[in-house]
């Protein structure tokens, strides 16, 4: 089940319609000022959460209006994010492949937060990505391959998310590793390159975050 959570953080338009495009989504969760950007292109998701603290009014009256979308309110001091939340939604439905868009920009500590939030799935089976117009980010807790026709950007970086991600071998980029092991104060995994039709990331064990990125 493929689930995308629309968030309230900066979403740049035709990124997030080529997105959805893509995905073919299962399952659209609609959270707080990310219903904007619903209303904008007539898209009903089938939930919507929030504390509500920053999104039109007029907007969210339209919602609660259509009464067959269930909507979850939350006061604004709780102990999660809105895009946690909605994360920990998606996975009690089922959802095995989970998408972040409008998750970054704006403020540090709820993007720092999503990133953290990007593990919670391992434990279920399940990946997240964050996609917006110059990421995709996701993270990893075993060995994995990427092909180059279904990668995302010039560069791929590396970086670790546990105290230390042990044995990492980096085979088929210009930068290659053997055997290392990545701290989660080392910046040796930053800006690396594809240079084969598909490369093979190997390690023994940690959290790898994983980012494909491209310039503006």
């Amino acid at each position: 089940m493929n689930t995308v959570l629309i968030c309230g953080g900066f979403l740049e338009e035709e990124t997030a319609k080529r997105a959805l495009e893509k995905i073919k989504p299962d399952c659209i969760i609609g959270i707080d000022k990310g219903l904007e950007f619903c209303y904008r292109n007539q898209i009903y998701p089938q939930y919507i959460l929030g504390d509500f603290d920053s999104i039109d009014k007029k907007v969210l009256d339209f919602y609660e209006n259509q009464k067959e979308i269930p909507v979850q309110r939350y006061k604004p001091e709780k102990d999660a994010t809105d895009a946690r939340i909605g994360l920990e939604l998606a996975l009690k439905l089922g959802s095995k492949r989970i998408f972040l868009l409008g998750a970054t920009g704006g403020r540090l500590d709820h993007y720092m937060g999503n990133l953290q939030s990007l593990q919670v799935p391992l434990k279920y089976g399940a990946k997240a990505w964050i996609i917006d117009s110059q990421n995709v980010i996701t993270v990893w807790d075993s060995s994995f391959s990427v092909k180059k026709q279904d990668s995302f950007g010039k560069y791929i970086s590396f970086l670790a998310m546990s105290e230390k991600v042990e044995g990492i071998t980096l085979k088929g980029f210009k930068y290659p590793l053997l055997k290392y092991t990545m701290t989660n104060d080392d910046g040796i995994g930053i800006s690396n390159e594809m240079q084969e039709d598909t490369v093979y990331v190997e390690f023994e064990r940690g959290i790898l975050l994983m980012i494909m990125s491209r310039d503006k």
